[in-house]
């Protein structure tokens, strides 16, 4: 198993759907405080693609997730710099 910096959290935060082993939906630098947010996908907490071929719903899932992904460190989208 690889090992990381002591300054890196990898979190997999119970609000989104389990991810596959070895990747985590959120890494957080804690010197500097920088935080980074894998690609998501319009999947619910069940792992079930929300609105199969409804682009608005899934777009909605995604934003949605993203807010998670941003709450379980704290931040919200006032926080982000980029995508």
């Amino acid at each position: 198993m690889a090992t990381h910096p002591t300054n890196m959290r990898f979190l997999n935060p119970s609000t989104l759907s389990t991810s596959a082993a070895g990747y985590s939906h959120v890494v957080e630098i804690t010197r500097g405080r920088i935080i980074f947010i894998a690609g998501q996908v319009a999947l619910d907490l069940a792992g079930q693609v929300v609105g199969p071929h409804d682009f608005r719903a899934q777009t909605q899932q995604v934003f949605e997730n993203l807010k998670m992904a941003l709450a379980s460190v704290g931040l919200d989208f006032t926080h982000v710099v980029t995508t």
